[in-house]
């Protein structure tokens, strides 16, 4: 099994909770957790070797975090496999370095047909992060008292939404936040550093990354072109943005979605596409990264009120898309199989998000009309989402985030 996602959103606690649930039925001597950080492939070898040889019979349960770290991790693990070594054993891979774990368990061994195997921890949700808080969210089950108590708290919820733009689902700031009321300029740059890692370590340049960013960034909520995204660049060809694009989404920076082909309902590949960050968090990193800034958390503030619309846009698609991964039972699931926007032919026509013939358009304003709603009739179901209207079939963002998880399950 394995399990990836960005740094500090509580992996190894995870792994840790599972080893506790573990000892209430295991024997000790039959349990190995091991940090490979610095570790070698001779040296995973050994250890392996070591806890197989002085453990007891019976069933075995190995943790292995960070493995990325090891080069060549993926054939020693095959090894053991292939051995027979690795029988009445559960095995569990877990890494931050995303692009690595990501393309190494698609040449491993497993039992298949044995259920889903590889899995995603992502950062949290806004309905997640009110449970952080500790902020009580108590729906009724009728649809219209939901309603009704999602209007009377509405002003709460926003607050605390608004809170979320600035921490993401990170749990480490998030605690800084709520503790000093700021984020500090090194918090950021810890992620940044994440990132940049990630980059070093596939011989990726991390000037390349940080021009790619900032283009992302100029045209947010726009649709972009592989050549239009290179274009103000100093990388060598398109084919080369489309590369480091594809290895910051493989590394949980970036969310990339596709134009639906209207008639068959797939995405149209070689069209336009449309590329946003995946957590409100990373944008006032990468915000830090790509201006050189210092006091990040009050001029990202400004930034954030500059550009709420189109942040919210982007957290919208973050949170189905975590909705999606976590409810799917496949371990070739991809969101940008399922997830699009659409333009008409004549681009008189756009619809923001389609997810299995629903259609969501982000309107993050304060007045809606009803030629708001004119494209959404074209679609099996359609949701306007607003900035603070409740209206037929239209909700506030912030409010729809805590119930579109049973809109989607009706579907």
């Amino acid at each position: 099994y394995s399990l990836r996602g960005p740094r500090q959103v509580g992996k190894t606690t995870f792994i840790k909770q599972r080893i506790k649930e573990v000892l209430d039925n295991a024997n000790p001597k039959n349990i190995l957790f091991f940090s490979c950080d610095n570790l070698r492939k001779q040296e995973l070898e050994e250890i392996i070797n070591l806890f197989l040889d002085s453990s007891d019979d019976g069933r075995k349960f190995i943790f292995f975090d960070e493995i990325p770290f090891v080069d060549d991790w993926e054939l020693v693990i095959k090894h053991f496999y292939d051995s027979g070594k690795f029988r009445k054993c559960f095995v569990l891979l877990c890494g931050s370095n995303s692009l690595d774990i990501k393309r190494s368990v698609e040449r491993l061994p497993g039992r298949e047909g044995k259920g889903k195997r590889h899995f995603i921890m992502n950062p949290l949700s806004f309905k997640e992060y009110l449970q952080a808080i500790e902020m009580k969210i108590e729906l009724p089950k009728d649809e219209k008292k939901s309603l009704a108590y999602l209007k009377i708290n509405f002003k709460k919820i926003n607050n605390a939404y608004l809170d979320y733009l600035l921490t993401g689902g990170f749990l480490k700031i998030i605690n800084e936040y709520h503790d000093t009321k700021k984020i500090s300029d090194s918090s950021y740059d810890v992620y940044l550093k994440w990132i940049i890692g990630d980059l070093a370590k596939f011989g990726l340049s991390e000037r390349y990354a940080k021009q790619i960013l900032h283009r992302v960034l100029e045209t947010y909520t726009s649709e972009v072109s592989w050549s239009s995204l290179h274009s103000g660049t100093d990388i060598d060809t398109h084919n080369t943005t489309a590369k480091y694009s594809e290895a910051l989404e493989d590394m949980f920076v970036l969310n990339i979605i596709y134009k639906m082909e209207y008639n068959k309902k797939i995405p149209d590949y070689p069209k336009s596409k449309k590329i946003y960050i995946s957590d409100p968090f990373l944008i006032a990193c990468i915000h830090k990264w790509i201006y050189s800034i210092e006091n990040n958390f009050i001029k990202y503030k400004e930034y954030l009120q500059k550009n709420i619309a189109k942040i919210c846009e982007g957290v919208f698609l973050s949170e189905l898309i975590k909705y999606l991964e976590k409810n799917s039972n496949s371990d070739v699931f991809s969101y940008g199989d399922v997830v699009f926007y659409w333009t008409n032919k004549a681009k008189t026509k756009e619809i923001d998000f389609i997810y299995k013939n629903i259609a969501f358009e982000i309107k993050y304003q304060n007045q809606i009309s009803n030629e708001d709603y004119k494209t959404l009739r074209d679609f099996k179901k359609g949701y306007l989402i607003t900035k603070m209207i409740f209206d037929e079939d239209a909700y506030p963002l912030s409010a729809f985030l805590i119930i579109f998880n049973e809109f989607l399950l009706k579907t």
